[in-house]
């Protein structure tokens, strides 16, 4: 009988949710797109958010996964039965483990049961039961093998969708104090939208990464051992690649959240941002000078987009991207050639949810302003 390897198992894994998940995703659209492609819709979704392009085929994991895990334009999420969006959350633990075997991580006995019950867990939801069975079937291949390396079987996975305290929303000061802000309805309309017959023409609103629970504390205890570095770089890729640009202060939040940390200390923070900077150089990331750090589908020299949000978004204002908040300028400004310095100064803060100029979110603004070369306001 052939020894047990869990990287071999997790392959086996991730291979049988490719198969499965291809003729979920296409039965499922089929009424929307009719003979065109499900990867069509992925297509869009690049155009609408000024990726760089790229060709996606139906058998990719990855784009499968992405399916299941993003907001699909005007179709919004469309593999969900309920509101608690338990697919994709299981698609966002997967992406992980998808990252972690691409950049061939070493993967435990406890990784590989791990791996194969988020995919029975999937399949489930899917009511997939055919897929169900054969994952059932790995799944207790992989509990035989950590019962014999560790000699316990594994706690049940309980999936956290979100850690409040850990990324929160901007304070009343932050804000107004009092009252909601919502992004001017012509910003949320995009002025070419040719490329997208199928997602519509609505832009893309911020969307925060839904954190879930990856591993536990120990896990950056463990930092800088390899296993540990391996766990924590896929995190930050994965959340790099899914909100970027993000700011760093808050991938290292979003990251140590995953492994159910929710109190930051300097040290474990510099061990973090050390992993998060390593990251970058490993998966194509860009670090830029106002400590931003660029997904690798964004051509940050050539990208004109930007995600409106309201004032209830977990995203303080100095942690958007100078150049997304100088987009949104450059399209006001553009759709109002005759608008005043002080009302694109009121427009451009309202279209991520802000009213209030405190001090901090004006210098972060006139940083932005004067990079999109704008005038200022007085």
């Amino acid at each position: 009988m052939a020894s047990f390897s869990p990287r071999q198992s997790v392959q086996e894994a991730l291979d049988l949710l490719a198969v499965r998940l291809d003729p979920i995703i296409n039965q499922r659209l089929k009424p929307t797109l009719g003979p065109l492609p499900w990867v069509t819709i992925l297509t869009e979704l690049d155009s609408s958010k000024g990726f760089v392009p790229k060709t996606y085929t139906a058998g990719d994991l990855s784009a499968q996964l992405r399916m299941i895990t993003e907001r699909l334009g005007n179709l919004g999420f469309p593999f969900e039965k309920s509101g608690n969006r338990e697919i994709s959350t299981l698609g966002s633990e997967l992406r992980i483990v998808r990252n972690r075997w691409a950049h061939n991580d070493e993967f435990s006995a406890l990784d590989s049961w791990r791996t194969n019950d988020f995919v029975v867990r999937l399949l489930e939801g899917f009511t997939d039961t055919e897929g169900v069975a054969l994952a059932v079937k790995n799944r207790a291949a992989a509990l035989n093998a950590v019962v014999k390396a560790e000699g316990l079987m594994p706690e049940p996975i309980i999936i956290k969708v979100a850690v409040p305290e850990t990324v929160p929303p901007p304070s009343s000061k932050e804000l107004d104090g009092t009252e909601h802000v919502r992004p001017d309805p012509a910003v949320l309309v995009r002025s070419d939208s040719t490329d997208t017959p199928t997602i519509g023409t609505s832009r893309s609103e911020f969307e925060p990464w839904p954190v879930v629970i990856f591993g536990d504390r120990s896990v950056l205890d463990e930092l800088p051992k390899k296993a540990a570095k391996e766990q924590v770089r896929s995190v930050a890729i994965e959340i790099a690649e899914f909100e970027g640009p993000i700011h760093i202060e808050r991938l290292t939040k979003l990251t140590t959240a995953a492994f159910d940390l929710s109190r930051l200390y300097p040290k474990r923070e510099r061990q973090v941002v050390h992993q998060i900077k390593q990251a970058c150089a490993q998966a194509d990331l860009t670090l830029d000078e106002n400590k931003f750090v660029w997904p690798s589908v964004i051509d940050r020299q050539t990208w004109k987009e930007f995600r409106p949000n309201s004032s209830d978004a977990e995203r303080p204002f100095w942690h958007i991207s100078p150049t997304e908040i100088a987009n949104a300028a450059c399209f006001i400004a553009a759709q109002n050639p005759d608008i005043s310095q002080a009302d694109l100064r009121v427009q451009t803060l309202r279209t991520f949810g802000y009213k209030r100029q405190t001090k901090q979110i004006r210098e972060h603004l006139d940083c932005a302003l004067l990079a999109a070369k704008l005038p200022l306001g007085e």
